[in-house]
């Protein structure tokens, strides 16, 4: 994956002439197969040439903070990737990793990456799906939770058009409200009010 990562298109050729196993990873806890490494450097070249010798665009996400193909894009913005990767029928709804995870919405509306959003949305990307668990951070973001703690408001307010649940939680209990509130962001504290947020919803901390 070094030579994947790093963005090293003819080097990854030369490897894979070779005959270099284009889908090995690291380790199943944390690692990253080379077309989960070049997604993640936005390196569309090398995207290319791995699918070109059969990368499994859907490998799954390390346990513990991996992220697929699709989120890993996803979550560095890197657009023609995502096209790519969605071209070659990545499942825009693959599981997060197990602990502090992200779906490629949630790692799309955390970078505040409109157009990436959009696209995942017309793909049918679930807009409510879970919150990852805690593990190496303080765990994952449903996407408009992770949207409202960036000061996202253009994407916060595409994801409510998209019918995000404006009052859902994490697993700690904290709302898209609550996350607002915490950065200090006031546009997009009144755009949820607007939307009929529960104003006093607890979980470890309440918005006020």
């Amino acid at each position: 994956m070094l030579a994947a990562g790093n963005g090293h298109v003819e080097v990854v050729k030369r490897l894979l002439a070779a005959n270099a196993d284009v889908n090995a990873s690291v380790n199943v806890n944390d690692g990253l197969t080379a077309l989960q490494a070049a997604a993640k450097g936005g390196y569309l070249e090398v995207v290319e040439a791995l699918l070109a010798a059969n990368a499994n665009v859907n490998a799954a996400a390390a346990g513990y903070d991996g992220r697929t193909a699709l989120q890993a894009a996803a979550e560095g913005g890197h657009f023609g990737v995502v096209e790519r990767l969605l071209a070659a029928n990545a499942d825009v709804n693959a599981a997060a990793a197990d602990y502090d995870g992200r779906t490629a919405l949630q790692a799309a509306a955390g970078g505040g990456y409109l157009d990436v959003v959009e696209r995942l949305l017309s793909a049918n990307a679930d807009v409510n799906a879970a919150a990852a668990a805690a593990a190496l951070e303080d765990g994952g973001r449903m996407a408009l939770q992770a949207a409202a703690e960036g000061g996202y408001l253009n994407v916060v307010q595409r994801l409510l058009a998209a019918d995000a649940d404006v009052n859902a939680a994490d697993e700690s209990g904290r709302t898209a409200l609550q996350a607002a509130a915490g950065g200090g962001y006031l546009d997009i504290v009144e755009r949820l009010l607007a939307a009929n947020v529960d104003i006093n919803a607890r979980g470890h901390r309440f918005a006020l």
